[in-house]
């Protein structure tokens, strides 16, 4: 049995909850990256320098900023500079209007110039956010693949509600030919079809003669059913300004068709998908770490500050007290010798008295 990577038991996590488990997994690693950018990688100058080429992150993770953690400061020192620079081309392409000539020649190869803002907005580069959700969703595809008949991953995929067509079309392309491929169609086959009865249980029993209620499933067989066919929403965006550009890396299993064992090409390219796996997920550790780390190191700095403020303040009890104690002795060298004149006085009005 291969090695189980953290990749492994997230999807076994995200089996527990509604929908795809591959989606689930790609959102929330989405939403780590971004967090963990937010909080170390905000004044890194290859930071920068992706975010100047990609002109910010997507639609969906930019969005999703207003929902991570303690990100407002971050984000707005990453959108200050990216509109900065935005700022600086519009403001060059303003006031390099073309001139009548370059009109005319444009107009005889009838061919329109494209300012330079505009070219790098067609060039500009896939979102960073993207890019590693990309692959992070590539290490889970062929983590369902390997583990698909694993003991513990068939139990929670079993209660799941199967992965979307898109990742099952993914799916297809990577392990074509594979025995994890031909056990994922079943279940897949199996899944989409009890959803398909759950659908027509849910219309049939919208006749007004029905006299039936609905059952959980078939009341949210719609909703699993809009997921299933076209993923988690914000997972595969839309195609208003194009077709969607998928970020995955077209990596692929080893094919069992035709072959009693494994080739040493196979076994090279297994072996060099798990050791890719390992890296981007020491990488997310690491990530995960360094978070934690400089979370602590702040604590630590409160800590500090209170301490400090904490022995300042003791200081300043420490003089009061002192300053107390000598009021009191003083107060008491004063009774004492009011006492002793009181008692003078007493002793002499005595004396004449007699």
């Amino acid at each position: 049995m291969s090695e189980k990577f953290i990749g492994y038991f997230r999807l076994v996590d995200a089996c527990a909850l509604a929908g795809c488990p591959v989606c689930r997994c790609v959102e929330q690693d989405g939403r780590r990256q971004l967090a963990a950018i937010m909080h170390e990688q905000v004044n890194d100058p290859d930071t920068r320098r992706r975010l100047h080429a990609s002109r910010g992150f997507c639609n969906w993770h930019t969005w999703m900023l207003l929902e991570a953690p303690d990100a407002k400061s971050g984000a707005a020192i990453l959108y200050e500079d990216l509109i900065r620079v935005f700022l600086h081309r519009v403001r060059r392409l303003r006031d390099r209007a073309p001139s009548f000539r370059a009109r005319a020649v444009a107009g005889l190869i009838r061919r329109r110039l494209a300012p330079v803002v505009v070219e790098l907005q067609r060039r500009r580069k896939a979102c960073p956010v993207c890019t590693w959700c990309g692959e992070a969703e590539t290490g889970y595809l062929l983590t369902l693949l390997r583990f698909v008949d694993d003991p513990q991953f068939a139990r929670a995929y079993a209660k799941s509600d199967g992965i979307c067509a898109p990742h099952l079309l993914a799916a297809v392309e990577m392990g074509a030919g594979t025995q994890g491929l031909a056990c994922l169609l079943d279940r897949a086959l199996a899944t989409w079809d009890e959803l398909r009865r759950d659908l027509d249980r849910f219309v049939s029993k919208h006749d007004y003669r029905n006299e039936e209620s609905f059952t959980e499933a078939e009341a949210t067989s719609y909703q699993r059913a809009f997921e299933m066919l076209s993923g988690r929403r914000g997972v595969w965006g839309n195609d208003v300004h194009g077709p969607p550009q998928r970020a995955l890396l077209g990596a692929r299993l080893p094919s069992t068709e035709g072959a009693g064992t494994e080739t040493g090409i196979e076994r090279d390219v297994f072996e060099h998908g798990k050791l890719e796996l390992r890296v981007r997920e020491l990488t997310e550790q690491l990530a995960e770490a360094l978070s934690r780390a400089a979370a602590l190191h702040y604590r630590l700095s409160r800590v500090a500050e209170d301490r400090n403020a904490l022995e300042l303040n003791l200081a300043g009890e420490r003089g009061a007290n002192e300053l107390a104690m000598r009021t009191i002795g003083d107060l008491r060298a004063e009774n004492m010798r009011l006492r002793a004149e009181l008692s003078a006085r007493r002793d002499a009005a005595t004396t004449q008295s007699t």
